[in-house]
């Protein structure tokens, strides 16, 4: 018989005391969980899940269609971690990670849609199913593919074939700096969507294959521009699955911060901008990186820095991650139009980000609203006013 994937978490899952301080902000009583805001039923909050899984492991709970939807509905965003006022509060994630890999074990996982994606990445090496010899085909790119360089650009599934203009810019910005990098014809996807929907076997293989092609090389660093590329290289790769890594990755944020003395900075239209910023999850509270891509706004001539109600650890999440924007679409929009929401609130006209996946998703609720305010990743804004 196989053993549980919820044994490794069981001495944590017995500790929560439900105090319900896995819901709300402390202190101030504003929502921090989208799953358990949008379907307001116990156990899309994390103390629910919790519970389901002890309910599971001590057989008092079945697994079933409804079970799994409910375990897979969550965004892994990492607010009620944050929130969490017990011990359990460091291992959340970890207990839901482990649910959606017992899912699968026991047949109820994954979800369609992650199916899907996971056969993509299997042909073309990445969720879109876009052709892989296409993933570095734009002109302003080929140039700049090559297999060895000490600075590797670490291009990422949804800048390849959805959001190009983040990397047209990034690597604008790159080429205006005089950085010597390159891009990996090869590259395939960092493994995020298998990782975060529990297929870890398929997340290996390619993670596998990314490091090898990295470290052959020669690269010391790697940039990305997407949240969750960063999060799975940095940290995923080397801690979840044991690999080590003879490079560095750095996000782009924290590259604009040390070198933006290398620009040209021109103040905006009209001298004055206002902006809001919004916190990839993966970025922020999975990666610990909060101040950089500030400190890049701050350094702009012009650009005034307006901060949403929820930010930083409390930043409310944009509703894409884990699966859940091709799974439970209404979710996602809805969860991203309360972020768009607040930011109107701030009463600038532009709202800032440092992923492709959150501008994704933010876009298509800008668009689902009708709102006029505008929507750019960091690099962008400040190639626009690099000269």
């Amino acid at each position: 018989m196989t053993a549980s994937k919820l044994e490794n978490v069981k001495d944590w899952i017995y500790i929560c005391a439900r105090c319900n301080s896995c819901k709300f902000i402390f202190r101030d009583y504003r929502e921090c969980c989208p799953a358990g805001n949008y379907y307001m039923f116990e156990p899309y909050w994390a103390s629910g899940k919790a519970l389901m899984a002890r309910g599971i492991l001590e057989g008092s709970l079945e697994w079933s269609d409804t079970v799994a939807e409910k375990v897979f509905s969550c965004i892994l965003c990492g607010n009620c971690e944050y929130q969490c006022e017990q011990d359990i509060g460091d291992h959340l994630i970890d207990i839901f990670e482990a649910l959606r890999m017992e899912a699968i074990q026991q047949g109820y996982g994954p979800m369609p849609a992650h199916e899907k994606f996971k056969e993509a990445v299997k042909q073309q090496h990445n969720p879109y199913n876009g052709n892989h010899s296409e993933r570095f085909t734009a002109h302003w790119l080929e140039s700049h593919v090559k297999d060895q360089a000490e600075i590797m650009y670490f291009v990422g599934c949804t800048g390849a074939y959805r959001e190009r203009e983040v990397v047209r810019h990034t690597v604008s910005l790159l080429e205006k700096m005089d950085i010597d990098f390159g891009i990996l014809k090869d590259e395939y996807c960092c493994g995020s969507p298998l990782l975060t929907t529990g297929q870890i076997k398929e997340a290996r293989d390619v993670a596998t294959h990314n490091v090898n092609l990295i470290t052959e090389s020669g690269a010391s660093v790697v940039l990305t521009s997407c949240a969750g590329c960063y999060r799975t290289l940095a940290k995923e790769y080397p801690e979840r699955l044991g690999m080590n890594l003879p490079f560095k990755v750095m996000h782009f944020s924290e590259f604009l911060e040390t070198n933006l003395s290398k620009l040209n900075i021109s103040k905006p239209a009209g001298g004055r901008l206002e902006v809001t910023y919004h916190d990839p999850c993966h970025l922020a509270r999975h990666g610990g990186i909060y101040e950089a891509p500030r400190n890049v706004l701050k350094k702009l001539p012009g650009i005034e820095l307006v901060e949403m109600g929820r930010n930083r650890e409390n930043a409310w999440c944009c509703g894409a991650g884990a699966g859940v924007k091709s799974a439970f679409k209404d979710f996602a929009i809805e969860t991203a139009k309360e972020r768009v929401r607040e930011a109107v609130q701030t009463g600038t006209s532009t709202l800032v980000t440092c992923c492709p996946f959150c501008e994704r998703n933010i876009g298509d609720a800008i668009k689902n609203m009708a709102s006029e305010i505008r929507l750019i990743d960091l690099s962008s804004l400040v190639d626009e006013l690099a000269r």
